[in-house]
């Protein structure tokens, strides 16, 4: 039971952050798209519900958003989106970071990298496994992204 791109484009398309034009800002609701996209319904609904996404354009430091009131719990996932990220590198971070929304609480320190190692099964389930190619982009640009492995 997989979720339709109508559904999926009405979640990208009520995200603030979104509303920004760009390359960068297209590339990356392309891969959202593509990785939401990749999902069950019920995962889907898991991972989407009172999510707030805050993308970042490489040189950016800070983006300052209203959003309507939420009620209960809410997740938000921030990503700086440089210029020169490959686009499956941007999908697998995506899916990675989606795969933290999964796990429904925040990393402690007595995980250590048990979670980013689900996050990284989730990601591979949806189709966006952590390649050679992901590993030496993070590796070179980890402080450009908002992913970064955890020292074990």
């Amino acid at each position: 039971n997989r979720i339709t791109k109508k559904e999926v484009d009405k979640f990208i398309n009520s995200q603030r952050t979104f509303t920004a034009t760009g390359p960068e800002y297209t590339k990356t609701k392309k891969a959202f798209e593509d990785v939401l996209l990749s999902m069950s319904k019920q995962e889907y609904k898991k991972a989407t519900k009172n999510l707030i996404l805050t993308v970042l354009h490489e040189g950016a430091f800070g983006q300052m958003m209203h959003m309507k009131s939420i009620r209960g719990k809410y997740k938000i996932i921030q990503l700086t989106v440089p210029k020169d990220i490959p686009i499956n590198v941007l999908k697998y971070v995506i899916a990675h970071e989606l795969g933290h929304v999964m796990q429904n609480r925040n990393w402690r320190e007595k995980d250590g990298n048990k979670l980013e190692e689900d996050a990284d099964r989730w990601a591979k389930k949806w189709g966006f496994p952590r390649t050679n190619v992901v590993e030496n982009y993070t590796k070179k640009h980890h402080n450009k992204l908002s992913y970064t492995r955890r020292q074990k």
